[in-house]
This record gives structure tokens, C-alpha cells and sequence, in this order.
């Protein structure tokens, strides 16, 4: 065990030198397997890693997530997140402070159609900080509720990070998509309730109510848009199709509308966005390979057992037992991207969790979350790094003024811990679970 134990470290000292995950878990794995038969020229070592690689990615659920990258892309480049941004901001205009409310709520709105905080900070910040700037806003201020408003993307379904945990963990997919419109509603309102407050501390502007007509012609112009997550969420809560169906409904449903109905780009462009997609795919099934591997080795190696046995001895109550992980979960963030945290860390977590009475879908939410908070964190900070260039503020400074949304963030996790329901609720109601 304490052969496993060292070689999950070194995969971390791997990864924090500048290794990509995908490598670091596959040379890892191959050294575990390798000690397992006894000898790393073993053929069986080199055959149980192929094995568990490919039966990992050989999933009908996987192809969600090109299908979701994809949508996430065309509806960036489709003149989508104008029209979507103008109706919002529009509709909260009269409030105090109504374009940092507006950037909130797009970006709800937005991640129901893409799933990716990267995507969402990227796209939908450019118009948003644009809006606000113009409108007299605080750049700092603009910059980061830009930031902390992307953090909804992977919690609101459609969600990458939910589809790669539930692959690993053998969960629904359709049930965590559920299971997350609570959580992502709740970190909504938790940021406008803070952009109130500053609004009314610094005096932000207010406009006046936009005439019944133009607001009309704004909800007409941005109608195709806000019937995305409707199109995903209902289709899967109906029956009409699994997630996976509902991914490639998702990205036809957006070509559509760039194609044919706002005709905001060609074949030409299509096929750019498509082969990004492609590229960005092939990256992240390398991971889950390679990754599910290395989860399938460690707990050959007893990995989780010892975990469990460590935790027992610490507390036996499943709430202190996510708050224990959610302090582990935050370090990894700092150092780690969530996608492939959750992969390399739900197979060796999970079966602790579920022991304790921990439900999988609440675990899955939960780490997700917590994962998410990651992205606003020095040293990787992804969306922190996409939108130095976007907001024209430092990563320094951006990630200081991130800082109060990163609070309300965990304690939006601590919620969900002590109040389990908050995530159960819709999927035990809904879809039976």
C-alpha cells in the first residue's frame, strides 16, 4: 500500500512540474501495474492499462461531452451571447447596480447552453464587461463579478464536469444535470445579493424601465437563445432523450441558429469550430483514460480502504466527513483543473463516502463545486487567466478582487453539505432517485 501511496504522490509532483494529467497518469499507472504483476515488462502490465483505458472511454455517455463543447463554441461565435446579454441586461436595467445583476443572470443563462466556465468567462465576458464599462461601471468591480459570474457554468446542466464525474463514478448523468439547477440557482442569487450590496455602498447606476416594445423586440431577438436549456433540461426530464442525445441536440440546435437563422458565419467558420472541438476532445478523453487507470490501480492497491480506515479514526459523521473533503478538495483546486481532479480523485473518494452513507449524486455535486472554486485560485486560476486579456486587469489584482466571490462560493458549499436536500430534492421528485 505504501508502494501505491507514494506512486499517487509522485503523480502529483508530475502534474505540479508541468507534465500534462493525461501523461502523468499513464506512466503512473503502467509503474502501479507493473509493481502489481511483479514485473513492469510483464505483458499483462502493459494489457491491463490498455484494457482499463480503452473500456473507460468506450462509453456511449462520453460523446456528451464533444457535443457540449461544441455548442459551448458556436453559440460564442454566433452572435448568441449579444442577443442573450441584451435581453437580460434590459429586463434588470431599472435595478441599482442592474448590469452586475444582468451578468449574473446571463451567465445562468449561458450555462445552460455550454457547460464550461472557460467558455462562458471567455465569450459571454467580452460582451458583459463591454456593457458595463460603458455604463459607467467600476472596471475593477466588472472584472470580477465577470470572473465569479462564470463559476455557475459547470453546476448548471448542462455540465462537462458532471458528465465526466458521472462516467467515473457510474452515476446518471441526467440525475446530476438535475441534481445541480438547485445548487447553480442558489450561487446565482448569492452574487446578486452581493452585487446589491455594492451597489448600494459604491452607487452604481440604475436606468430607467425599458419600454414594453423594445423589451419585446430584445426577448424576440434573444428568444432561440433562452430556449437551449429549456430544449436540454426538458428533454431529459420528459424522456425524450438521454444526455448524450440532448448534447447533440444542443450543438445542432446551435448550428442552426448561427447557419441559418442569424447566418453569423459559414461552412468555413463551422468547420474551424469544429475541429477545435475535436482537438479539445482528444485532450480531455486522453485524461479519462489514463486517469480511470490510475483509479482502477489505486484501489488494487487498497488506496481507498486506508483512506476509510484513516477517516474512521478522525470522525464517523458524513457531514464532517465532506467538510474534510471539501478542505482537500480546495488545495487540489489550487494546483489541479476540475475536470481532471474529478476524474483521478472520485475513484478513490467516492467508495469512502458511500460507506459513510454519503448518496453519490449530493458527493458528485458537492465536489464538483468545491472543485470549481479552482478556477479562481492562484497558481492555475483558468478563468482567471482567460480573462486577463478580456478585462484588462492583472491576474494579480484579479484574482484579489475574486476573492469575496470565492467566499460566498464555499459558503454555498457549506450549504449544500449540511443541507443535503438542496441537491436531493429535485432529482428524488423528478426523476425517481
Amino acid at each position: 500500500m505504501i508502494v501505491y501511496a507514494t506512486l499517487a504522490i509522485g503523480m502529483i509532483v508530475l502534474i505540479c512540474i508541468g507534465m500534462p494529467v493525461g501523461f502523468g497518469a499513464g506512466i503512473v499507472s503502467v509503474l502501479g501495474a507493473g509493481y502489481f504483476f511483479g514485473d513492469l515488462f510483464d505483458p499483462r502490465t502493459s494489457s491491463m492499462i490498455a484494457r482499463l483505458a480503452f473500456a473507460k472511454i468506450d462509453n456511449f455517455l462520453l460523446l456528451a461531452i464533444p457535443f457540449f463543447l461544441l455548442a459551448g463554441r458556436l453559440m460564442n461565435t454566433g452572435g448568441i451571447t449579444n442577443r442573450l446579454f441584451d435581453f437580460v441586461s434590459m429586463s434588470v436595467r431599472p435595478f441599482k447596480g442592474g448590469l452586475g445583476h444582468a451578468n449574473v443572470l446571463a451567465s445562468m443563462i449561458f450555462a445552460g447552453m455550454s457547460g464550461s466556465a472557460t467558455a462562458d468567462a471567455v465569450g459571454l465576458g467580452t460582451v458583459e464587461m463591454k456593457a458595463m464599462l460603458d455604463n459607467g461601471y467600476d472596471r475593477e468591480f466588472s472584472a470580477a463579478i465577470t470572473a465569479a459570474s462564470s463559476l455557475i457554468g459547470p453546476i448548471i446542466p448542462p455540465s462537462i464536469a458532471l458528465v465526466a464525474y458521472g462516467v467515473q463514478a457510474e452515476v446518471s448523468v441526467g440525475k446530476l444535470f438535475v441534481a445541480g439547477i438547485i445548487p447553480g440557482l442558489l450561487m446565482a442569487f448569492a452574487f446578486m445579493a452581493y452585487v446589491a450590496y455594492c451597489a448600494h455602498r459604491y452607487n452604481y447606476p440604475s436606468g430607467a424601465f425599458a419600454p414594453l416594445r423594445e423589451l419585446l423586440r430584445a426577448f424576440a431577438r434573444g428568444f432561440f437563445p433562452l430556449m437551449t436549456p429549456v430544449i436540454i433540461v426538458g428533454g431529459i426530464y420528459l424522456g425524450v432523450f438521454t444526455p448524450t442525445e440532448a448534447a447533440a441536440v444542443a450543438a445542432f440546435y446551435a448550428m442552426f441558429l448561427g447557419l441559418l437563422v442569424y447566418r453569423e458565419y459559414g461552412l468555413k467558420h463551422l468547420w474551424r469550430e469544429i475541429r477545435g472541438t475535436m482537438i479539445d476532445s482528444a485532450v480531455i478523453m486522453l485524461i479519462i483514460a489514463f486517469t480511470s487507470s490510475f483509479g482502477t490501480v489505486m484501489i488494487r492497491g487498497q488506496i481507498p480502504d486506508a483512506l476509510a480506515d484513516l477517516l474512521a479514526t478522525m470522525t464517523s459523521d458524513p457531514t464532517i466527513l465532506l467538510m474534510l473533503f471539501t478542505l482537500f478538495w480546495l488545495v487540489v483546486g489550487f494546483f489541479m483543473a476540475q475536470t481532471p481532479a474529478i476524474l483521478i480523485l472520485t475513484p478513490i473518494l467516492l467508495p469512502t463516502a458511500v460507506e459513510y452513507g454519503v448518496d453519490p449524486v449530493h458527493f458528485g455535486v458537492v465536489m464538483t463545486l468545491a472543485l470549481t472554486l479552482g478556477l479562481l485560485t492562484p497558481p492555475v486560476g483558468m478563468v482567471l487567466y482567460a480573462l486577463v486579456r478580456v478585462t484588462g486587469v492583472t491576474f494579480e489584482r484579479l484574482a484579489i478582487l475574486s476573492l469575496p466571490y470565492v467566499i460566498i462560493t464555499l459558503g454555498c458549499v457549506l450549504l449544500l453539505i449540511l443541507f443535503p436536500e438542496l441537491v436531493l430534492f429535485l432529482p428524488r421528485h423528478m426523476m425517481g432517485s
